[in-house]
């Protein structure tokens, strides 16, 4: 018997987390089981105004969307964005809503600056090792 589709109906609400819908083997669920980066805001804390301004991106989402930029070889922040805009992982490692409007992609190159280039490759080392410690 031939089979038919309803028509699609665009859902705003989920009646289950999303994290069930990325697979358990997924390298983005496996890496968000060891990842911590609850310290990463003590360690660019100096690289940002704490009391006046617009709120910036969290920059553990920043790291997170890297991070996820690199498991899957994305090496330019257009891209990388653009992904993040239409994989449903990818949103959720990096912690955004579905529904949540991503960053523009420059912001990414603009966080690196602002961190500079010694302090994001100490950073980024450190996200990767502790990792690689814990999922052992």
């Amino acid at each position: 018997m031939q089979g038919r589709n309803e028509v699609f109906q665009e859902d705003l609400f989920l009646s289950q987390p999303v994290s069930s819908l990325i697979p358990e083997d997924h390298p983005l669920k496996r890496i968000h089981a060891v990842l911590d980066l609850s310290w990463i805001h003590d360690a660019v804390k100096d690289c940002y105004c704490q009391h006046d301004g617009r709120p910036g991106i969290d920059p553990e989402a920043a790291m997170r969307l890297m991070i996820a930029g690199c498991v899957e070889n994305i090496t330019k922040d257009r891209a990388l964005m653009r992904r993040a805009q239409t994989d449903i992982a990818f949103r959720w490692f990096a912690g955004y809503r579905l529904d949540a409007k991503l960053p523009d992609h420059s912001s990414l190159t603009r966080i690196r600056q602002r961190w500079g280039k010694a302090r994001f490759q100490q950073l980024f080392e450190r996200s990767v090792h502790e990792c690689a410690e814990r999922s052992n």
